[in-house]
């Protein structure tokens, strides 16, 4: 089945134009102007909502609160295409729960090939069967590098792609600090200028998910340092 991407945008110009790239390199495509049409859309097939920030910020905001307050649609990756006059609104955006950014103009290809790595294939391949490494063990709790999902024994959480790679890199130097230089090699393209604060608020969405899955606190900061990962069960 072909998979969805979901388009937030109020501007007939951009839809057309990101429709048509879109539908070249095989994914369907959806208008959604508000909430209430992503949430009556075929959820499941979801590849990630594409949002356009040409429109009043405020309103983007208030989208993307409500997706990320709506159980169904909460786990589904959000990536913005930032106007260059509103690229002072990338934090608040973080914050809104959008998992990738990119300035515009952006090269088509950049995007498609953020959607592809979201579907875990290369241009032009199909998915393998089976992941070689399909989950991960640390302490009492399992990464599943497919479907990105953290689980233990009290509970479970899908992260966003960003988030997982942080978690990962974290739980595989357990008791380590890694400094947010460390972590920015990680988790984000080379050719893309990520700062510290970004870190920190990709950190803080994180550990709240966690907190909220395991009842515990799995990352640690240390002061002018940068985080650690604790993966002791405190039952």
């Amino acid at each position: 089945m072909t998979d969805l991407v979901i388009i937030h945008s109020r501007d007939p110009d951009f839809y057309m134009l990101m429709s048509h790239i879109l539908a070249v390199a095989g994914f369907r495509v959806l208008l959604a102007e508000d909430f209430d049409a992503v949430a009556a859309s075929d959820v499941p097939s979801v590849v990630a909502v594409l949002v356009d920030t040409s429109d009043v910020i405020d309103d983007v905001t208030r989208f993307c609160n409500a997706l990320k307050a709506c159980p169904a649609t909460a786990q589904l990756p959000l990536l913005a295409l930032i106007s260059a006059r509103h690229e002072h609104s990338y934090l608040g955006l973080l914050k809104a729960g959008i998992d990738e950014g990119f300035v515009r103009p952006v090269s088509p290809e950049r995007i498609l090939a953020y959607l592809r790595a979201l579907l875990g294939t290369a241009k032009g391949a199909t998915m393998p069967s089976t992941p070689t490494r399909p989950v991960l063990r640390f302490g009492d709790l399992e990464l599943d590098e497919q479907t990105r999902l953290v689980r233990c024994k009290s509970g479970c959480a899908q992260l966003s792609p960003i988030e997982f790679q942080l978690l990962k890199r974290l739980l595989e130097a357990p008791g380590r600090v890694l400094s947010r230089a460390d972590l920015i090699e990680t988790a984000w393209p080379s050719n893309r200028h990520v700062n510290a604060r970004t870190v920190d608020v990709h950190i803080a969405n994180l550990r709240r998910t966690l907190a909220q899955a395991t009842g515990r606190t799995i990352i640690r900061t240390i002061r002018s340092n940068g985080y650690l990962a604790d993966v002791t069960d405190d039952d």
